[in-house]
């Protein structure tokens, strides 16, 4: 039987972005990951002459029980460089287990709820992010507190290792748009960002093109992203790589707490690209389809 668990995490020592990016990569091996907010940089809580942190909160599915998975936090936090220290003091990680399904734990050394959660900024931000159940809460905080959590913008951070693969696979995808369109540039645009690739000489050898379906040379390549934290699923029948659609077509969806929120082609096109995988927990604006338009 699987359970669902949220757990805080945080980090102001080293690399504290790489620090959280590995511990989510821990996390995974401890179940299914199934959402994770956005990086936030906070105040220190407790002991003010420290480094600022960086702190996340992740929803795990897990069939560990509470103790086991406390166990294996602390595991995971060795194994990450953390070393005993002074309460609330500076660490290259923390992973505290704040909420297990609905269950309440009172024993040595372990008590789920978290029983300082509902006084931590750096803990309601991220997970009202994951969980709108707990918005009331964070809507609770004070401006001061409130003040003291800052929402990390991606762009300018390191990336992260799934986003830096992200990154790749959108190249890859646009190089073979290249080479099986014949176009001799593509541009695409997100927000801030932009990819561009321009194709120099003839592509040598021939492809076998069997299962390529023909499509307009495209003036542009759009991507299709989340609008919400929560599992990405495609539609049934599943679209591929190479489908042609010549007016608005429903690609996928993402479910969150129940609910499911399609995601549409957003018109008439040619799906190029797939970066996020049937099942995956995805993030708020992650990539989830590549489209080419045509003229």
């Amino acid at each position: 039987m699987t359970h669902r668990a949220y757990i805080g995490i945080g980090a102001n020592l080293g690399e504290p972005v790489e620090n959280v990016g590995r511990a989510l990569d821990a996390l995974g091996g401890l179940g299914s990951l199934v959402a994770r907010s956005s990086l936030y940089d906070t105040q220190p809580w407790g002991k003010r002459d420290q480094p600022r942190f960086v702190n996340a909160v992740a929803a795990l599915e897990t069939e560990l029980a509470p103790r086991a998975l406390l166990d294996a936090l602390q595991a995971a936090e060795k194994a990450l460089g953390r070393v005993p220290n002074e309460r609330w003091g500076a660490r290259h990680i923390d992973l505290d287990l704040l909420l297990y399904d609905d269950l309440e734990v009172a024993e040595p050394g372990l008590r789920v709820p978290h029983p300082r959660m509902r006084e931590r900024a750096f803990v309601l931000v991220p997970l009202a992010e994951v969980d709108q159940r707990f918005a009331a809460l964070r809507d609770s905080l004070s401006p001061e507190e409130l003040a003291g959590v800052v929402r990390v913008e991606r762009e300018s951070d390191t990336p992260m290792p799934e986003e830096a693969l992200r990154v790749g696979e959108h190249v890859r995808a646009l190089a073979r748009f290249l080479a099986e369109t014949g176009a001799v540039r593509v541009r695409v645009a997100r927000g801030d960002e932009e990819i561009e690739i321009e194709a120099r000489s003839q592509r040598e050898g021939a492809r076998d093109r069997a299962h390529d379906v023909p499509a307009p040379a495209a003036t542009r390549v759009d991507a299709i992203k989340a609008d919400l934290v929560g599992i990405f699923h495609l539609s049934r029948p599943a679209p591929k790589v190479g489908d042609v659609f010549d007016a608005d077509r429903e690609l996928g969806f993402v479910e969150a707490l129940g609910i499911r929120t399609a995601i549409h082609s957003m018109g008439a096109g040619r799906l190029v690209s797939m970066p996020a995988a049937d099942g995956a927990a995805v993030e708020y604006g992650q990539a989830l389809f590549l489209v080419a338009r045509g003229n």
